[in-house]
């Protein structure tokens, strides 16, 4: 399958907006955002990225599984940008493209074996009570370390990612003073977390979701690699959601995902975790915590301790309140 990128520069302050209208595109598979570090035209649209942390221009990379109609997504982002007051977006011919700073560039994805190049670069990471490693790694710990062989992957979560060791790093803190018998990884990706949670917490039973089919397929794999016997891990659709959908189930959940969707799963969460029990919500920068925080405190959840690393960051949740916000129908229909 041929795949397809547009890449653009965008304010920081609309980032999450924009990140979030273009998954509506026509043949849209995913957007990420890129620093760009030196206002360079030449450097905006090449492949060495730096990495996330807050700043105030990003590139937004937007891809498709066909080659997108490159005038339709203009009039769409100039349609946004339009509504939000600031600078239209302009197509690059080429010729005079450095007239315009916002400028739209489109080219063919070069395929190449990321899964084998991921692979062979992995590190091993130390991280708090866990040591993580590939299968190409020889097997090399203390014997207080808790292992994990997590293969690099196409999935998102390996372990090296900061909002991944901010994650663990919060489940070592929790794992000291509670217990945890039901166990949800919302959004698990390679199935590191659930996996950690299952390792320290031996008799859980624990449940993986992701909306991604190839993300599925390796938490089973990695489960597997790691001698660990689950068979409840689904993707999110609606047939599926029956499965992992109970009220007031969980007493852990981990969501490691975006500020975006986080914010939309809050009366979800609220509703499938039991009261007085653990929340802890990842894929944040920095700047996002406040604003996650006081949306899910609307939804009964209170901060108890927050880790940051490199510009970002993890919360623990509490959820406190027995109320319900939303009808459970509202919620299955979310």
């Amino acid at each position: 399958m041929d795949l397809w990128s547009v890449r653009f520069e965008i304010q920081d302050n609309f980032k999450n907006i924009f990140s979030e209208y273009v998954e509506d595109f026509p043949n849209f598979i995913s957007s990420s955002l890129f620093v760009n570090k030196e206002k360079d035209e030449k450097k905006i649209f090449s492949n060495k990225f730096g990495e996330f942390h807050q700043n105030q221009i990003w590139v937004l990379e937007i891809l498709f599984n066909q080659k997108p109609d490159i005038n339709i997504i203009k009039l769409k982002l100039n349609h946004l940008a339009g509504e939000l007051k600031t600078t239209e977006y302009y197509i690059n011919d080429n010729i005079n493209n450095k007239k315009y700073a916002n400028r739209l560039n489109v080219s063919k994805v070069i395929q190449k074996n990321w899964l084998k190049y991921n692979r062979k670069s992995f590190p091993i990471i130390n991280i708090d009570n866990f040591y993580i490693y590939g299968s190409h790694n020889n097997k090399n710990y203390s014997v207080n370390k808790i292992p994990i062989k997590i293969d690099a992957s196409i999935a998102f979560g390996t372990g090296s990612h900061e909002t991944t060791k901010c994650c663990l790093k919060a489940l070592t803190f929790i794992s000291r003073s509670t217990k945890s018998n039901r166990i949800l990884d919302y959004g698990c990706g390679t199935g590191i977390l659930g996996i950690a949670s299952k390792k320290i917490f031996k008799k859980s039973k624990v449940t993986f979701v992701d909306i991604d089919k190839d993300a599925v397929k390796l938490t089973k794999e990695n489960l597997k690699l790691n001698n660990i016997l689950l068979k409840k891990v689904y993707l999110t659709n609606s047939y599926h959601s029956n499965k992992y959908t109970k009220k007031q189930f969980y007493d852990l959940i981990f969501a490691n995902i975006l500020f975006g969707p986080l914010k939309k799963l809050a009366p979800l969460f609220s509703l499938i975790i039991k009261p007085n029990s653990i929340l802890i919500l990842s894929g944040l920068l920095i700047e996002q915590i406040p604003y996650i925080i006081n949306w899910y405190n609307k939804y009964g959840f209170k901060e108890k301790k927050i880790f940051y690393l490199n510009g970002w960051g993890s919360v623990i949740m509490m959820r406190t309140h027995k109320e319900r916000y939303c009808t459970w129908k509202k919620i299955l229909n979310y």
